[in-house]
């Protein structure tokens, strides 16, 4: 099993027909319990267990997943409303990432609008769990994600019989 180790929306493509690509190997490395504790990635996608140093496996990777899941539902960076305070000091990702790492702030991700984005939300949430035995294993996350884009394209086919 290789571990992508910096997945981020900067790191998937888009095709003409919307499928997704993912880019950005370099620091990929196949699984080896020996190996897997060192940071690597691009911090505010990291899982906290790599923050902290910890051994990870491919949790991490769905961790970071679930951040870009937040991005694609509140179109704003990771944990972008905690960035600033009520007194509009701007709070350095070093802060943000202690927070993060010890389990006291999440990305966050808006009202669902409808029962898509609520799945969405819902696969989302259970990506970026604290813990990595509480998120879900890859084929579990595929097949939620799967049944996702099932309601988006029923829900467009709803909307486009609407006179």
């Amino acid at each position: 099993m290789v571990l992508h180790r910096d997945l981020k929306s900067k790191n998937i493509l888009l095709d003409r027909r919307w499928r997704a690509k993912l880019t950005d190997f370099g620091v990929s490395r196949e699984r080896s319990d020996r190996t897997m504790t060192a940071g690597v990635g691009t911090s505010l996608w990291m899982a906290p267990e790599v923050m902290m140093g910890e051994r990870y496996d491919e949790k991490a990777d769905l961790f970071s997943f679930g951040v870009v899941l937040s991005e694609l539902d509140s179109h704003k960076l990771p944990y972008a409303s905690a960035k600033t305070t009520e007194t509009g000091r701007i709070i350095p990702d070093t802060a943000i990432l202690q927070l993060v790492s010890s389990g006291r702030l999440s990305v966050e991700f808006t009202p669902p609008a409808s029962p898509a984005l609520e799945a969405m939300v819902h696969l989302g949430k259970a990506c970026v769990a604290f813990e990595p035995d509480a998120r879900p294993t890859a084929s579990q996350a595929l097949y939620q994600m799967q049944l996702v884009m099932r309601a988006f394209a029923q829900e467009e086919a709803e909307e486009s019989y609407v006179f």
